[in-house]
């Protein structure tokens, strides 16, 4: 498997358990549900945390 790809998929993983940790706290400190704002605003930001997080990792040769 291509080394970038492995990469792509590690961020992808990572973006979407922290975005999953930032709803479900949101949800249970405020008592209302993060949909649309918070959940909305994490999908906007998740394209840009993966590739962000897939090219700032260190490379394997």
């Amino acid at each position: 498997m291509n080394a970038l790809l492995q990469e792509f998929l590690a961020a992808s993983v990572s973006m979407t358990a922290l975005a999953t940790v930032i709803a479900v706290l949101f949800w249970l400190l405020t008592g209302m549900s993060p949909w649309p704002g918070l959940v909305l605003g994490e999908l906007a930001g998740f394209g840009f945390g993966t590739a962000m997080l897939a090219l700032a990792s260190p490379r394997r040769r």
